[in-house]
């Protein structure tokens, strides 16, 4: 399985990193990011079983959704590619 980002969720995801980093001690953000990758590669084994995001808009784009603590984790996959599309906070998601 291959799981790659766009580049809107990279910057995302590098903001998040960041901030972290900076609120906490040397190393948090990086502690972050590979707890956060670990759940990737776990949850999204079985992508397949995953369904269309409630967000109608999300849902209109056919992007799957995951949640990792309060962030929601938007994708696309076909066989073994997943691509990242979105990395967005829970506040900022209007249903």
């Amino acid at each position: 399985m291959e799981i790659s980002y766009t580049n809107d969720a990279v910057e995302s995801l590098t903001a998040l990193v960041s901030f972290i980093e900076e609120q906490n001690t040397k190393g948090a953000g990086l502690r972050w990011l590979n707890k956060f990758e670990l759940y990737l590669k776990e949850t999204l084994k079985h992508h397949s079983v995953i369904t269309l995001c409630n967000n109608d808009t999300l849902k209109q784009l056919n992007l799957k959704c995951i949640n990792y603590n309060d962030w929601l984790i938007a994708f696309s996959s076909n066989k073994n590619n997943i691509l990242i599309e979105a990395f967005i906070h829970k506040s900022r998601i209007k249903d």
